[in-house]
């Protein structure tokens, strides 16, 4: 956002640097100036709208009522800023720009490293942000125009939301080779409760798959853990005889390396995974945003299809 500087004073730049970094020194690292320029432009800010954005809190910050407001309209400026920014460059014909990508853990695993190298490879002038977080956190990016293009499953609605592809994916059970179930082709949900489980905990979506399953219980799993990795529920699985269930995006590799088996559950009250690439209903993407948008939808077509 270089040109942002010509036309917004630093203060505000900084202010939200600092309320997003929540600190005046990280926000000075990652602008690669003084802390002592930071602090300066947020007491400048505060003089001028005589508020206190910030509440000190022992050696801490932390945004005040008034900062927030003042936060929801900074951003919305400095967001507007960079559409124009982003459009202006579309007129000129410029093969430049930032893309902005949240991403959950499994689709950046299985198919984004790939995906940034073949479209680099296209647009090198273009530069690619990518977030790695859980799906809710991918929902909120998109809806405060955080960021560009979404990868998520099961997203709210939302009037602020646009799916612009979608696809259901059946959950399975995750175990290892020489694990008893994985000599099936097909199981019950049932018959993973023989064994310890793996569950995903609740601010990932398939938490929301497996509660259905699990409400139905008499009583709670014997032995089971609850994570907010995906990547560390396919270790556990992977190294002992636990159960975890997941989706087979994010596994192709360790399957072909004959290190996890995934079994289909045939129980018919288990939902599927719904994978969905968003975008800002209320904001038009600019050129380099849709074409990567364009990209990512063939992509996962292809790594849907084949696996």
């Amino acid at each position: 956002m270089e040109r942002a500087h010509t036309l917004y004073s630093p203060a505000l730049r900084y202010f939200v640097a600092v309320a997003e970094y929540g600190s005046i020194r990280e926000a000075a690292r990652q602008l690669n100036i003084a802390s002592s320029a930071v602090n300066r432009q947020i007491l400048s800010l505060e003089e001028e709208f005589g508020v206190q954005v910030f509440e000190r809190v022992g050696r801490g910050l932390r945004i005040s009522e008034a900062g927030e407001l003042l936060l929801q309209h900074a951003r919305t400026v400095l967001s507007d800023f960079e559409a124009v920014n982003e459009q202006l460059d579309d007129l000129r014909g410029i093969k430049q720009g930032i893309v902005r990508i949240a991403s959950v853990e499994s689709v950046a695993d299985a198919v984004l490293p790939d995906l940034t190298q073949s479209f680099h490879e296209s647009y090198p002038g273009i530069t690619l942000e990518v977030t790695i977080t859980s799906s809710e956190k991918v929902s909120r990016m998109i809806s405060s125009a955080a960021a560009h293009i979404g990868f998520t499953f099961n997203p709210p609605d939302h009037d602020t939301l646009r799916d612009m592809v979608s696809w259901e994916l059946k959950v399975g059970a995750v175990v290892a080779p020489k694990h008893p179930l994985a000599k099936k082709d097909k199981c019950t949900f049932q018959d993973c409760l023989k064994y310890p489980l793996a569950l995903p905990a609740g601010n990932l979506s398939l938490a929301r798959i497996i509660d259905v399953p699990l409400s139905k219980l008499k009583s709670k799993p014997k032995s089971f853990i609850k994570a907010n990795s995906l990547r560390f529920m396919r270790s556990m699985a992977r190294k002992s005889d636990y159960v975890t269930f997941q989706t087979v995006l994010g596994i192709e590799a360790e399957r072909k390396a004959g290190l996890l088996a995934h079994i289909e559950l045939t129980d018919k009250d288990i939902p599927c995974d719904r994978l969905v690439v968003l975008t800002n209903s209320t904001r038009q993407l600019s050129l380099a945003p849709s074409i990567f948008a364009k990209h990512a939808e063939k992509a996962l077509r292809d790594y849907i299809s084949f696996n």
